[in-house]
């Protein structure tokens, strides 16, 4: 678990620090910075999303098995 929390936030800084460099380089400041840090943020939601369906598929209970009981 705390694995994939340090996943969506390396995402997260590397998606910002990717737009900086590119800013930096093709003096487009802020554009990259922005696009890429949104980008980010909507890909590491994306996989914090999929962390919980997991995780909440795990914890569920097991509905009974109606075949099993016997019906008066």
């Amino acid at each position: 678990m705390p694995l994939g929390f340090l996943m969506a936030g390396s995402e997260m800084a590397s998606f910002a620090i990717l737009g900086l460099i590119l800013d930096y380089f093709l003096g487009t400041m802020p554009g990259f910075t922005i696009g890429l840090t949104l980008l980010g943020l909507v890909v590491s939601f994306f996989h914090l999303t999929q962390m919980a369906k997991v995780l909440s598929a795990k914890k569920l209970p097991k509905p009974p098995n109606e075949s099993s009981g016997s019906r008066t």
